[in-house]
């Protein structure tokens, strides 16, 4: 039996939820804000238009934002959380098995899932019904491989035509496709890698999927190796129903003003460490925190990492 993933993707999703609250800012230029509103990490449709780019430090922006009257909001995770919550538990309803990948996707397995017939009509159908019950809009892409199904995803965002869905079951527009992207937009391949496929002749996803598998495997890795054999309809990633408990949890924190205060960075320091933990169970010996001025300040400043030795839980 074939295998058939979905991957259900909500579109800007954190821009989208402060959106659901503010029905007049609908089609409205807006951005969503870091913690103590350092960075941009979320921008609406109309931002990106505007040249906003993600991740950059709010005060390059100001005049953008003041010129084209861009509306700003602070992160608000608990939303996004609910939001996603809301979200997931629709994408449950639908097919029985579902890894939640991030907070704003998730892959859906679809094979042998009786009352998916009609695969298009299906996605069709997850899209309204997520669209009707919570009002984030998302793209489904559907393949026969989890790499497939990120691919079909990227299409049905990026092609108005496809209705923000796709089902890339069919080989040939599986090659169609696979032609008309760069291989940069075929999930796993980063910045370094594709320097390197492009220094060997390797340019479209279409490139990569004809590529000799042994020949990647010796000159990069099993994991790129694997890429194209799931790029080539053989499914080489299932899911992950049950999440790997994380061996590492990093925690940045940027201040709005200066810190020239011990009893200040102290309290800081002690806020990010339990918002980190919260709901989990810290298993860790040590803490490692590592304090840095801003890049854009003149002054030269030297700090010391410090190590926060920690009882191991039971």
């Amino acid at each position: 039996m074939q295998t058939v993933f979905a991957l259900v993707d909500c579109n800007n999703f954190y821009a989208s939820c402060e959106k659901l609250f503010r029905p007049d800012l609908k089609r409205t230029p807006i951005v969503v804000l870091s913690n103590n509103d350092g960075c941009v990490i979320a921008r609406s449709k109309e931002a990106k238009l505007l040249g906003i780019k993600m991740g950059v430090p709010m005060f390059q922006v100001q005049e953008e934002i003041k010129q084209h009257g861009i509306v700003c909001f602070s992160s608000n995770y608990a939303l996004y959380a609910d939001m996603s919550n809301r979200v997931m538990t629709i994408l449950e309803e639908e097919a029985p098995r579902l890894e939640v990948y991030s907070i704003d996707e998730a892959f859906m397995g679809l094979t042998g899932v009786d009352h998916v017939t009609d695969l298009l009509e299906f996605g069709k159908r997850v899209k309204a019904k997520i669209d009707q019950w919570t009002g984030i809009t998302v793209g489904v892409g559907i393949a026969p491989t989890k790499t497939l199904a990120k691919l079909a995803n990227h299409a049905a965002k990026k092609y108005p035509a496809t209705g923000s869905v796709v089902d890339l079951m069919d080989s040939d527009r599986q090659k169609r496709l696979l032609a008309l992207v760069d291989v940069s937009d075929v999930w796993g391949v980063g910045s370094r890698t594709t320097a390197k496929l492009k220094a060997r002749g390797i340019y479209t996803g279409l490139d990569l999927a004809n590529a000799d598998p042994k020949f990647i495997r010796s000159e990069f890795s099993v994991v790129l190796e694997r890429t194209i054999r799931e790029l080539n309809g053989s499914s080489c990633l299932d899911l992950e129903l049950v999440r790997p408990t994380k061996k590492q949890i990093i925690c940045s924190r940027s201040f709005g003003h200066k810190v020239t205060e011990k009893r200040e960075l102290r309290e800081a320091i002690n806020q990010s460490r339990r918002e980190t933990t919260r709901g989990k169970t810290p298993l860790s010996r040590c803490e490692c925190v590592y304090p840095y001025q801003s890049l854009y300040s003149k002054r030269t400043a030297v700090f010391e990492n410090v190590i926060c030795r920690t009882p191991q839980s039971n």
